[in-house]
């Protein structure tokens, strides 16, 4: 097995996601059924998680036909379809984010982000030729870039040295951006370069299929928060 901080970075991730909502319960900003949708919600991402697990021991993952015949980076859909669907049919679900993100504080969520400086590993072995695909580079260094911006920003919303909402929203949504836009818009070229097999290799493929599904689900509840709580740190 190859040595990687993925498997911290998804007992961190999950950790917050359940502190969060303890936290939210345990002051009343969200009732017992809201708490028990989010805790369902997180339940459902640590099954996948065990079963993206199981699939990359076994290299599933990598196997041609799985890369000729499914989506591209199709482990991550699975978290995303989960929030999606739970999102359409459960108003309890929808109420519950909504307390979610009233309760958090705002630091709480840029601070979060700081998790993404850990994509700099995957630039410094693409540098080093260990990684042979370009990927580490289009995203990895933004997404590095982005951690360290969530260190500054979240220091200056301690201080109070910034605007809330405009500034909030915006750096939110450049998150997700700057990993889904690449993602999305450069599909076709990156499922036809042989390299960008690496993603799915184990451990690394725990990272698209949870880690970074639930930190692009904070960019959005920290958008939300700003633009119902603008003045909130």
């Amino acid at each position: 097995m190859k040595i990687s901080i993925v498997p911290i970075y998804v007992l961190l991730v999950f950790a917050f996601s359940v502190y969060i909502t303890y936290r939210a319960r345990r002051d009343d900003e969200i009732s017992t059924p809201e708490a028990r949708s989010v805790y369902l919600f997180i339940t459902g991402l640590f099954a996948w998680t065990a079963v993206a697990t199981v699939l990359g021991l076994r290299n599933t993952h990598t196997s041609p036909w799985l890369l000729d015949h499914v989506p591209f980076l199709w482990q991550a859909f699975v978290a995303v379809a989960m929030f999606i669907s739970l999102f359409a049919l459960s108003p309890t679900f929808r109420r519950a984010l909504n307390g979610l993100a009233d309760a958090t504080p705002a630091t709480w969520l840029v601070f979060f982000q700081a998790l993404r400086i850990g994509a700099l590993g995957s630039v410094v072995k693409a540098l080093r030729g260990e990684i042979t695909s370009n990927f580490p580079l289009w995203v990895g260094i933004p997404d590095f870039l982005y951690g360290v911006s969530a260190i500054i920003l979240g220091l200056l919303l301690l201080r109070s040295s910034i605007g809330h909402r405009t500034t909030l929203v915006t750096w939110a949504i450049s998150g997700a951006a700057i990993i889904l836009l690449p993602l999305f818009g450069l599909m076709p070229y990156w499922m036809n370069e042989p390299g960008f097999t690496f993603i799915f290799e184990f451990p690394m493929v725990i990272s698209p299929s949870i880690v970074v599904p639930i930190l692009i689900f904070a960019n959005f509840l920290l958008a939300w928060k700003a633009i119902r709580q603008p003045s909130a740190a």
